[in-house]
């Protein structure tokens, strides 16, 4: 059997192994806290949602918002489903109907770039694009001159995680090492860039109808708070425009490593995507509809590969979960990458099979043995935009080009599973222009 991938250090294997030897709940203790592991989709439901008010965010989380600020990844409730609701708006389907053809628009202009016979890292390209189109679509901004900048700030966030489990990491921030410096530097532009655009927009009054501007113009009738100020609407803009493009990159690298791997998958591909953009669809929605056999590719992918690997859960009050006790502080993890990896219900594991995903098939698995975008309250906001934008890039850069492996280039995929699953050493494919 062929193993798509190894997760270093072996983070994968401890996870999926504790499941196959332990049961479906695992206990051990991790830096002084109990930690208490998850692998059955119905103990997603039971720990995700229906044991939600006894949880907060998990530690890197919560130690996140030095960085990150108060934004969706890192709020508790009741700041979480006030900011959620503000934000809403903006994903609500008709919206996301108009962003495909930005989505489209900027995939078209990268590939237009690509010299054919050349070799692209697809994960440095897929951060490049989707950066673009999530500054383009949330703030109505090409973001193409401060790339190279958001690219680093990722880098340099990423190597926030360590900190996550050291005592006062707020203090740790502050002391002169180099990775410390590195996420500061990060956090001052990014920040003088995202609060320029807000007094940019607060000036001119300008509907651009985008992101920042219903960000601006929302009031929280409901909860009666009024509106956003500067520094909210900084945390949700720096959240989404970081964890916005991050998350889709990395998946959508995953997926062009596997058309390379499965060349047969990728000519399925092609078919589907010459006979759908053939037929000239009204809009982007009827295209990604009509890219059926697309959507399955994405979602096998995903299920491989899910960039949120982990969702992770602090517990703010002891209760009991099936007769266990569980204390106040513990650790609640539920791995999506063992659940979708459990030969229960996906026979043959590691095999990358987009069948799994007809709708007969589908139908018979429990909910939660799939859920790459989270659960419950928490579950991605962004996740329709997701879907959408895979699918069309796929669909647009498979059309016009094929993707092989560079000679002497090893076809198994090594991973760095930190705050999301990304490659470690990127995904070097050679591109080559289809007649």
């Amino acid at each position: 059997m062929r193993n798509p991938g190894l997760l270093r250090p072996s983070t994968h294997e401890f996870l999926q192994e504790n499941s196959r030897v332990f049961g479906d709940i695992v206990h051990y203790k991790a830096f002084g806290r109990h930690v208490f592991q998850f692998n059955h989709p119905e103990m997603v439901q039971e720990v995700l949602i229906r044991d939600a008010a006894m949880q907060h965010r998990g530690i890197v989380m919560q130690r996140a918002k030095f960085v990150l600020g108060e934004g969706l990844l890192t709020s508790e409730e009741p700041l979480h489903m006030r900011q959620r609701r503000l934000v809403q708006p903006s994903f609500h389907r008709g919206r996301i109907a108009a962003y495909g053809h930005t989505m489209s628009q900027f995939a078209c202009a990268m590939t237009d770039a690509w010299k054919s016979g050349t070799t692209l890292d697809m994960h440095r390209a897929m951060l490049q694009l989707t950066l673009r189109i999530t500054g383009k679509c949330l703030f109505d901004t090409d973001v193409a001159s401060e790339v190279q900048t958001i690219s680093d700030s990722v880098t340099a966030f990423m190597g926030f995680l360590p900190l996550a489990f050291l005592p006062f990491p707020q203090l740790v921030l502050k002391m002169p090492f180099g990775f410390t410096r590195r996420i500061r530097k990060s956090q001052k532009k990014l920040d003088a860039m995202i609060y320029s655009m807000i007094a940019e927009r607060r000036h001119s009054g300008q509907d651009h109808g985008d992101l920042l501007s219903m960000l601006l113009a929302s009031q929280d009738t409901e909860g009666g708070t009024g509106a956003m100020n500067d520094r909210q609407i900084r945390d949700e803009c720096l959240t989404l425009l970081l964890a916005g493009h991050e998350t889709t990159a990395n998946g959508l690298s995953f997926i062009f490593f596997l058309m390379a791997q499965h060349p047969e998958i990728q000519e399925r591909v092609f078919e589907e995507a010459a006979r759908v953009f053939a037929a000239v669809p009204v809009n982007a929605t009827e295209t990604y509809e009509r890219l059926r056999y697309t959507q399955r590719v994405v979602s096998e992918a995903l299920r491989l590969y899910p960039p949120v690997w982990v969702v992770a859960r602090a517990v703010a009050v002891p209760y009991e979960y099936r007769g266990l006790a569980i204390p106040a502080g513990s650790l609640l993890l539920v791995p999506q990458i063992a659940i979708h990896r459990d030969p229960r219900f996906y026979p043959d594991p590691l095999r990358f099979d987009p069948d799994r995903f007809l709708p007969e098939i589908s139908a018979n698995r429990p909910r939660y043995a799939y859920f790459p975008f989270g659960a419950g309250s928490r579950v991605c906001i962004g996740e329709n935009f997701a879907w959408m934008e895979a699918v069309l890039v796929l669909a647009d850069v498979v059309r016009k080009w094929r993707l092989t492996f560079p000679a002497g280039a090893s076809k198994e995929l090594a991973l760095s599973a930190q705050i999301s699953l990304r490659p470690r050493d990127g995904v070097p494919l050679i591109v080559t222009r289809r007649a």
